[in-house]
């Protein structure tokens, strides 16, 4: 039976060959790169001396800016500097900017914003007697803070979207230290955050303040930094320095906000922080070696004693109480510190075991890490079952929850495994697959039917009956060293499901939840990268007519544009040597589609609201239709 389904979908798939464009919009020069806008869909390109945009629906190209738009070469690009050289050449020609309907561009050593919507260009250094060496988008307020270099000095920008004016511009400190940190580092060193009057900027280490109206300089902090959150009474900021390459530390303090200087005796050192919290006149901080509340004001540990002394990785808030793991254990206090199971949990064999899945379902616990998988009960502590799954812990292990059904499908040494809360032992594998390249697994979907597991050149479905639906395997051209561009990740095989259990463990970054004394949840501001949220940008820029506009226009296009979990889109080669893009769908496993690409390093997006593909060659943009 199984043979004769592996027939058919053969078959099926077979009766696809590779096709060429539908449509092709031409240039007069090399494309040299192309991005598409996240809220407003717009596709922009860059080729010799124009940037053009183009609109997905209609695939026309609805504005183009040319020298004449935004100036010819200044004689500031005639200067000789090797660090400016080197950073206009590591800089992308273009960057779409999240949470915005804007584009930055890099273009003759100029930098220029473009309102991808109306092509309108919303600022240009041009005209300007400095360099734009770092930029960072406001959305609460729909403004830009530039880091410049001028004159030998280093100098900070606020720039107004709405009029392209420079509403002020305040000198920091002498441009030599603006590179001592590569180019790569930048986007962890930096941020810039409004907090009522004030920005806060964290620039190559040093934190300053500035009033936002004015952009006076309030303070500049006496040590280095690497993060930093006010607190919700906005007289402090909390710090924190991430040391050394080989000797790894972390010291965290709290300045006020007046004069930019500690107010504790001495910072917290430790080998890592791990979690922070902001309960008004006191502060959670979970760290490696305790677990604690500590006085906002003096730094005086509140609780007696530590939850746990050393080895603390993992901190997760559940309503009111802590789930958290040191070592290899996990254990549930309350916001007293006081235990409220009976025994620590054990759930992985090794202390540097990872944690893929930990967190709460219904009145459960489930644990998945690099060795065992079991469920607990929330209120006792109790394990489930008896026994734990054991999991090959240098195998991928990948779950993905129902909620339907409150159940569970976990992948792990070419092994399936089915459980809900309501079992008593540990399930059996119902499925074992052949995959052939299962380290580069990333993804897996639930199905009415099954499961469908993918990679960046293999897809599978598996029936929960434990038979294989369809596995479909390609060899990649040009594999080493490819880059794999956003419209992929957005769009493709290597997007973690939205549904999937692990999504939000893995590629998350804290920062600080806030809380009344009550210990309620008044906000979290904790973010997940990659993943920019519109809602969060409409909501902080209330005030802001253009980024409300925006996403009044274009909300349910960026709902479209967050996941897509019916298709992969594999870069392969075919039988022939030819190479081309090829969509399966992953319910049934049919190749949709197979689109004739001609080159190694392909630059392509695909449109996840039309499904459109716009891919580049040479002087041209190749418009695949969805099929």
């Amino acid at each position: 039976m199984k043979l004769s389904i592996l027939l058919c979908l053969f078959v099926v798939i077979s009766v696809f060959s590779q096709r060429s464009y539908d449509e092709v919009i031409k240039t007069d020069g090399k494309i040299q790169d192309l991005v598409q806008n996240e809220i407003t869909g717009v596709i922009v390109f860059k080729g010799e001396g124009k940037i053009s945009g183009i609109n997905p629906e209609t695939k026309k190209i609805i504005w183009t800016l040319t020298k004449e738009d935004y100036g010819n070469a200044s004689t500031m690009e005639l200067l000789d500097d090797a660090d400016l050289d080197k950073m206009f050449k590591e800089k992308k020609a273009l960057k779409s900017v999240p949470n915005s309907p804007y584009v930055e561009v890099n273009i003759n050593s100029k930098f220029l914003i473009v309102n991808t919507d109306t092509g309108k260009i919303v600022y240009n250094s041009s005209k300007e007697p400095f360099w734009v060496i770092q930029s960072d988008f406001l959305p609460e307020t729909n403004e830009y803070l530039l880091t410049l270099k001028e004159k030998g000095n280093m100098n900070i920008a606020l720039i107004d979207l709405v009029s392209g004016n420079i509403k002020w511009k305040t000198s920091v400190d002498k441009a030599k230290s603006i590179f001592s940190f590569s180019l790569k580092d930048v986007g962890n060193v930096n941020k810039a955050q409004v907090n009522g009057a004030t920005i806060y900027y964290l620039l190559y280490g040093k934190l300053y303040s500035f009033n936002r109206d004015s952009g006076k300089l309030n303070w500049k902090s006496e040590e280095d930094y690497t993060k930093f959150f006010p607190t919700q009474n906005d007289n402090n900021v909390v710090v924190i320095n991430s040391t050394g390459t080989f000797s790894t530390k972390d010291y965290l303090n709290v300045l006020s906000t007046e004069t930019g200087k500690s107010i504790w005796k001495e910072s917290i050192k430790t080998k890592s922080i791990v979690y922070l919290e902001d309960w008004g006149t006191k502060l959670l901080i979970a760290h490696f070696s305790g677990f604690n509340f500590f006085d906002l004001k003096t730094g005086e540990k509140i609780w007696k004693k530590d939850a746990r002394g050393d080895g603390l990785k993992k901190v997760i808030p559940i309503d009111k109480d802590f789930l958290y793991v040191a070592e290899n254990e996990m254990m549930l206090i309350n916001k007293d510190g006081e235990k409220l199971w009976k025994n620590f949990i054990e759930i992985a064999d090794d202390k540097a075991d990872p944690i893929f899945y930990l967190g709460k379902v219904r009145e459960k616990v489930m644990y998945l890490t690099g060795t065992y998988g079991n469920m607990v009960d929330y209120k006792s502590g109790k394990k489930l079952w008896k026994r734990n799954i054991k999991f090959d812990k240098d195998r991928p292990v990948l779950p993905t929850y129902d909620e339907s059904t409150n159940s569970y499908l976990v992948y792990n040494d070419e092994k399936l495994y089915k459980f809900n809360p309501s079992i008593d032992d540990k399930p059996e594998p119902f499925a074992k697959v052949d995959i052939k390249r299962e380290k580069e697994l990333n993804s897996i979907e639930m199905f009415p039917w099954g499961v469908s597991l993918s990679g960046p050149v293999e897809v599978m479905g598996v029936g929960l009956d434990g038979s294989v639906k369809y596995h479909l395997t390609y060899s990649q051209p040009g594999e080493t060293g490819r880059q794999l561009l956003k419209g992929v990740a957005t769009a493709g095989s290597i997007a973690l499901s939205a549904a999937s259990a692990v999504t939000g463990i893995q590629g998350s970054e804290w920062t600080m939840t806030t809380r009344d004394e009550d210990g309620n949840v008044t906000s979290s501001v904790v973010k997940q990268k990659d993943k920019a949220k519109l809602n969060q940008s409409g909501a902080a820029a209330e005030g802001a007519a253009a980024m409300a506009m925006v996403a009044a226009k274009f909300g349910s296009r960026f709902n479209a544009m967050k996941q897509n979990r019916d298709f992969s889109y594999i870069f392969a080669k075919a039988e022939t040597g030819e190479k081309m893009l090829v969509k399966v769908r992953k319910s049934d496993g049919v190749e949709v589609d197979k689109l004739v690409f001609k080159n190694n390093h392909p630059i392509y997006e695909i449109d996840p609201a039309t499904q459109n593909i716009f891919y580049v060659l040479d002087d041209s943009i190749e418009i695949f239709n969805k099929k």
